[in-house]
């Protein structure tokens, strides 16, 4: 699914468009009511960019929300997101708020409000599915807000030293983090390899400092993303 929306975002959907679809598509088994995504820009601004299922869409489209204003909301999904409450879920049950984050830098938010209280048999399904569809948007998101150069499967990369070097992995790196995709743990990929565990391990390590990610589920979303394997 991940791989789907990625090569879907490379044709440059709107953000209207890219809302729809994660509702009516990509989440459409969860019973999704509305769903609204927005950018955190550098002066703690607000931009809503995506909406769906919402009845004043048309009012907040492309609306910029000055910091102080949308700080002093008083909603469930506000709280989320200024960090006064440290749930994903609101306390009915009925609406999931993720951050939307490249590199550990906070790009801005998705809100996803359901038909009805998710139950807790539920929702550690529902809220992984949510999350996985949250890393691309928000590289997609951190793409849009930077200058661009080089392309990648039709999503252009932001000309940056550092982020280039992000992508400048050894053919090692690369037979490992393809390994990774592939779910398969250090000792099988030294065993496969002809390498040590140690060196499977220490590779690893830079593999993730180089895509700017803390786990092998992250590693292998972003390999995706970026068509690197």
């Amino acid at each position: 699914m991940i791989r789907k929306f990625v090569e879907w975002l490379s044709y440059h959907p709107t953000t209207e468009e890219i809302s729809r679809a994660l509702a009516t598509d990509y989440l459409a088994e969860f019973s999704v009511r509305s769903l609204r995504f927005g950018r955190l820009n550098s002066d703690d601004s607000i931009t809503n960019l995506g909406q769906h299922g919402f009845p004043d869409a048309d009012e907040y489209r492309n609306r910029n929300i000055p910091s102080q204003e949308w700080r002093s909301y008083k909603s469930p999904e506000m709280a989320i997101i200024s960090g006064a409450s440290k749930e994903k879920w609101t306390t009915d049950s009925a609406t999931y708020v993720n951050t939307l984050r490249d590199r550990g830098v906070l790009q801005g938010h998705l809100i996803v409000n359901f038909h009805k209280p998710v139950s807790d048999a539920d929702k550690h399904r529902t809220a992984e599915a949510i999350d996985d569809l949250c890393v691309p948007l928000a590289l997609y998101l951190s793409f849009m807000s930077r200058p661009v150069g080089v392309g990648l499967g039709g999503v252009t990369l932001p000309i940056d030293g550092r982020d280039s070097a992000n992508t400048q992995l050894s053919q090692r790196q690369i037979l490992i983090l393809r390994g990774m995709v592939e779910g398969k743990t250090n000792h099988e990929l030294a065993t496969e390899l002809g390498f040590s565990v140690s060196t499977v391990r220490h590779e690893t390590m830079r593999i993730y400092q180089a895509l700017g990610v803390s786990d092998r589920k992250e590693a292998a979303k972003k390999a995706l993303m970026l068509s690197l394997v």
